[in-house]
């Protein structure tokens, strides 16, 4: 009764967010202090225990040291060069940024990837690139290179499948994470401007190819050519080394075993650059996005009350009860999305394979083991909302004015994946090998 309760607090949190326009993260803490204290009885400690420390400091170092970036200078120096770099292929950047997120989303844990983010939505801004296509495509990157046997999340399911008995291959599950994922920046770029981006940058070479004046063709790289090219200076040339250093210093950290995150790296180089120049460390505390902190804060303390309840669990179980294995495969990937939107992927993961191994073993309906990839991907593809770390990174990143249009899209985008997701996994990987 209590779970169940607790399961419409969470979907009347979102509705009065909606309709009365209260901060959904500020009402979240404080349904979970509520239900969590006077509800379940929990010690106050034990709420509290669930504020999500390590998320938060990731969005407070990243949007802190790239605060500093932008007040300097450095961010807008890496656009200027990209745009005179690409040109009038404009439409190549949304895959170029997709390439570069995957391949550092690989290095030990996609949480690297994080410091693409603030690069690539500043070079959709200036572009005018749409911010969702760009988020999503960020998204994409981030989850299909999370999935990799050099990434924490694979490595995670990789040990849970293998702890249960289960077969696996890790590189197949990275091939599909990225097969999936690019399919899905392809719905996106095709839905959110990408035929425009075509056939600006087809405007732009023909109006060159003709000898037009610059800016004649009306694409953005065209009209920039003729403009001075941003300088940096020597502060901003430091700053700007602090991004490849934030890289290379995580995945030391992180080879070496040593409990820092990413946000903790972040901020100590945000923090070394503020002492050099208190007065942009000081300028920049202003673009860090608290509202988004809340935000995650907030939802993931209320998810935590859930999972200490045992609502997830029972979830889970009741999944598993369904006598259609099919349809039982489905609830379950299902599940995965919907907490994953909210909480760590790698921790509904972890808890629903074991739970799904009776649909696995002979005779249990799905002997194939393609569903551990179903119930993978689908867990991630959510990843974009931005009641998640990687969805809220992104709405942090964007331009300020563009950071509600974001922030809704995302939102729609990562919920529909909910059912969509399952869907097409379990129609890919699981029923061509169900004999139906």
């Amino acid at each position: 009764m209590i779970e169940a309760i607790a399961l419409v607090v969470l979907v009347a949190v979102f509705a009065i967010s909606a309709i009365r326009n209260v901060h959904m993260g500020a009402l979240a803490f404080v349904a979970a202090l509520l239900v969590g204290v006077i509800v379940v009885g929990e010690p106050l400690d034990d709420v509290l225990g669930g504020f999500p420390v390590d998320a938060l400091l990731i969005l407070l170092g990243i949007t802190y040291l790239f605060g500093i970036a932008r007040t300097v200078g450095a961010v807008d120096w890496l656009v200027d060069r990209s745009v005179r770099l690409i040109g009038d292929r404009v439409a190549l950047i949304p895959w170029a940024m997709l390439l570069v997120g995957t391949l550092v989303a690989c290095l030990g844990t996609s949480h690297a990837a994080f410091t693409i983010v603030p690069i690539a939505m500043s070079l959709a801004h200036k572009h005018r690139i749409h911010s969702t296509m760009m988020g999503i495509f960020m998204s994409s990157a981030i989850v299909g290179g999370a999935l990799a046997p050099t990434s924490i999340v694979g490595i995670t399911v990789m040990t849970v499948a293998n702890t249960a008995d289960i077969p696996y291959n890790p590189a197949l599950m990275f091939g599909l994470s990225v097969g999936i994922n690019v399919v899905v920046s392809l719905a996106a770029f095709l839905m959110f401007g990408g035929r425009e981006l075509i056939a600006r940058g087809r405007a732009a070479k023909a109006a060159a190819d003709a000898g037009e004046p610059a800016g004649s063709g009306g694409g953005v790289a065209v009209a920039t050519r003729t403009e001075a090219p941003v300088r940096l200076s020597g502060f901003g040339v430091l700053t700007l080394v602090a991004i490849p250093v934030l890289i290379v210093g995580f995945a030391t950290v992180t080879m070496l075993d040593i409990d820092l995150n990413l946000g903790a790296v972040a901020l100590t180089l945000a923090v070394l650059l503020a002492f050099i120049d208190p007065k942009v460390g000081k300028e920049s505390l202003g673009k860090i996005d608290w509202n988004t902190i809340l935000l995650l804060g907030g939802i993931i303390t209320y998810v935590g009350v859930l999972t200490r309840l045992g609502a997830i669990d029972q979830l889970g179980e009741v999944a598993r009860s369904v006598n259609v294995p099919l349809l039982a495969a489905f609830v379950m990937c299902v599940i995965a999305a919907l907490v994953s939107a909210f909480a760590s992927t790698i921790g509904i993961i972890g808890a629903l394979i074991p739970l799904a191994v009776p649909l696995l073993v002979p005779g249990g309906g799905l002997e194939m083991t393609g569903f551990i990839y179903a119930l993978a991907i689908s867990a991630s593809l959510v990843d974009c909302a931005p009641f998640g770390t990687t969805g809220a990174t992104i709405v942090a990143s964007g331009v300020e004015e563009e950071r509600p249009r974001l922030y809704r899209h995302l939102a729609t985008w990562g919920l529909s994946m909910v059912i969509i997701g399952p869907l097409v996994t379990l129609a890919l990987f699981v029923v061509p090998f169900l004999g139906l």
